[in-house]
């Protein structure tokens, strides 16, 4: 199937997925957009096959989505919940790339170890857009909606310095405890500084262009989206990381953009928005949809892994109840260890009975909601779809279709737990009006 024909066919089904999202509320458009994926399959003449440069997917989707998401996010909630935020961003997602790594290379040695950490790194990332999809039938609270969307947008980018420190060792088939420290460390630190003076830079041109008295919205808007390109392709170029320079130049970016008002950038302000908002869509729905075109493919490839179906799919399972176990066990310790420090720093006696009383009850049903609402998505497909194709020996990477079923599974797995137990966890009839009443509540509000 051509490019340009393929290319029209996942615009055509990201467009239907708009339409039936409205008629099915209650499914989420990552789901909808995997099962047309699915149909465009089935309905194919010949397999499809997706072959692109593994890098160009990280540009493509992880760059922009990434940019927007720290664009848009909440920066008072961030600051708020940092403690929590990076406990989650950096901790879970270290702690699942260590247990479904060795987890899976003791189930299935033919895939080296590193490679296992990787798949392990990718699915570190959560997916804050598949919740919030599911308009109407999902009410979060303010605080975990901070604390998802916080999340979502650090570990993307731990994941990726993650996930490629591991493909590194896979490929080359070597791992330096101090070499690796100095290149993360200069990835990490490099890509912030990277992105921070490349959005200085560029919004200062755009603010000379304006000065100019050059009020054109399209050229504004134009330069916006390009501006998540332009910074992980630098990042990049100097060898630092590029996800972690998109992140800081949205970051900026939004805390810049705050300082400045007037009717042209309010105007801007809503065009551009509207640009974004269509953009993102599009992207996450090209990704969930190629997924759904991917699956009968590795699905046929099965015979050629030297694994049998059953270890596949209970793989899939085991790595999926790994995830979920260790992420709801992780955020009730942080929980626990969370109200214990705010008890020990309450001023009155009252105030720390309510903090200490707090119920169990209330906590573990918050540890629920942030467990399930912390599906894998997007990123994590766009991650796992960038793998080599072949290591520095000029071998096949190991098991590369392996992996990437895997990460479809788990992906599809998350998607579905989400989908069915958020509406039951965090139901929109609850009702979040009037003052508190119960000491439950109002330790909440606390």
């Amino acid at each position: 199937m051509a490019t340009f024909e393929l290319v029209l066919i996942m615009g055509i089904a990201v467009l239907l997925s708009a339409i039936i999202d409205q008629v099915l509320p209650r499914i989420s458009a990552p789901l909808i957009q995997i099962g047309l994926g699915l149909v465009i399959a089935a309905l194919a003449l010949s397999p499809i096959r997706v072959n692109l440069n593994p890098e160009f997917f990280l540009v493509l989707f992880v760059g922009p989505i990434l940019y927007n998401d720290a664009r848009a996010s909440d920066k008072m909630g961030l600051w708020t919940n940092r403690g929590k935020i990076l406990s989650l961003a950096i901790g879970l997602v270290v702690a699942i790339m260590l247990v479904v790594g060795f987890t899976l290379h003791f189930i299935i040695p033919s895939i080296p170890l590193a490679a296992a950490l990787a798949l392990g790194a990718a699915l570190g990332p959560t997916d804050a857009v598949a919740v919030t999809s599911l308009k109407g039938t999902v009410d979060l609270d303010p605080k975990e909606r901070s604390l998802l969307s916080g999340e979502a947008l650090i570990n993307d980018a731990s994941g990726v310095v993650a996930f490629q420190f591991a493909v590194a060792a896979a490929v080359t088939g070597a791992f330096s405890v101090v070499g690796a420290s100095l290149s993360f460390l200069l990835s990490f630190f490099g890509g912030i500084a990277v992105g921070l003076v490349l959005a200085a830079f560029l919004q200062w041109a755009q603010g000379k262009v304006h000065d100019l008295g050059l009020e054109n919205t399209t050229f504004h808007v134009l330069f916006d989206v390009m501006m998540p390109f332009m910074v992980f392709i630098a990042a990049e170029t100097v060898h630092t990381s590029g996800v972690l320079a998109v992140v800081a130049a949205g970051l900026y970016v939004s805390r810049r953009g705050q300082k400045v008002i007037g009717p042209n950038r309010a105007r801007l302000g809503i065009v551009s928005g509207s640009v974004w908002n269509v953009l993102i869509f599009a992207l996450n729905g090209i990704v969930f949809v190629m997924l759904g075109m991917q699956l009968p493919t590795v699905l046929s490839e099965w015979s050629d892994t030297g694994s049998s179906n059953v270890v596949l799919v209970v793989a899939v399972l085991l790595i999926t109840v790994l995830i979920v176990l260790t992420r709801f066990v992780w955020i009730v310790i942080m929980e626990q260890a969370s109200v214990r420090h705010a008890a020990k720093r309450s001023k009155s006696r009252w105030q720390r009975e309510m903090a200490r009383n707090s119920t169990p009850r209330r906590r573990i049903r918050s540890a629920l909601i942030s467990t399930i609402g912390g599906p894998k998505g997007a990123v994590t497909l766009s991650i796992i779809l960038s793998l080599p194709l072949v290591t520095s020996a000029g071998d096949a990477f190991p098991q590369r279709d392996v992996i990437i079923f895997l990460a479809s599974g788990v992906i599809l797995c998350t998607l579905l737990l989400s989908n069915f137990l958020m509406p039951i966890l965090a139901p929109a009839q609850r009702d979040a009006g009037g003052p508190p009443e119960t000491a439950e509540e109002i330790a909440e509000v606390k």
